[in-house]
């Protein structure tokens, strides 16, 4: 399955070099018809975004995230981490086992 990435253009392009598509993105609009692609096709199993899109995305990513894949992380973006994305990770880590194994607050 394929890994994608959504974010500013000039903050996810390097991803490209290891194998992730990149969805640069530079407007809510242009995220909504990201999200909703990736939502309607089977050939994702990770989704990466942005800590800042995420937050602008919040409404659409509920969206995604009701399907078991793909699974959506949660990245720092260039700006430095709001801690959303460990957050998201421990709520992902306790739907998966039923416990809090992180102990992150």
């Amino acid at each position: 399955m394929k890994i994608a990435i959504i974010g500013s253009p000039d903050t996810i392009l390097g991803f490209k070099a290891v194998g992730v598509e990149p969805r640069g993105v530079n407007s809510i609009e242009e995220g909504s018809q990201v999200i909703d692609f990736l939502r309607k096709s089977d050939e994702y199993g990770i989704v990466l975004i942005t800590e800042d899109w995420a937050k602008k995305l919040e409404e659409e990513l509920q969206l995604l995230e009701e399907k078991t894949l793909p699974a959506v992380i949660r990245i720092p973006a260039s700006r430095g981490s709001t801690g959303e994305g460990l957050r998201n990770l421990k709520r992902i880590v306790e739907r998966a086992v039923g416990s809090d194994v992180l102990k992150i607050s």
